[in-house]
């Protein structure tokens, strides 16, 4: 049986700031699109929407390399996945795009 062939694709995450200790940072994820543009409408909404909630939305950018089905599975279900999931993947390069704090 053959290996999957492995893809690299730009994926944007919309992420509201949990928590901050240090440099590290817990973040609750709250869509995911392969599509920036997308990934911006629903940024822009939700900062509309609740800016007196949020300690802080980011809008972000992965380039990740993986197999081609786990992008498949990340964007059908992300919400559910386990943090090993996440393992398999290479982050190539991050960018943030957008932050809104108050």
């Amino acid at each position: 049986m053959m290996e999957e062939q492995k893809v690299t694709k730009s994926v944007y995450f919309v992420e509201e700031t949990q928590n901050i200790e240090g440099a590290y940072v817990e973040v609750n994820t709250l869509f995911v699109a392969d599509n920036q543009k997308q990934a911006t409408e629903v940024y822009e909404k939700l900062v509309k929407e609740q800016p007196k909630k949020s300690f802080g939305l980011l809008l972000n950018e992965y380039t990740i390399n993986a197999e081609g089905g786990f992008f498949y599975n990340l964007f059908k279900s992300w919400r559910n996945l386990p943090a090993e999931f996440y393992r398999k993947m290479q982050i190539l390069t991050y960018r943030p795009i957008a932050e809104y704090q108050n």
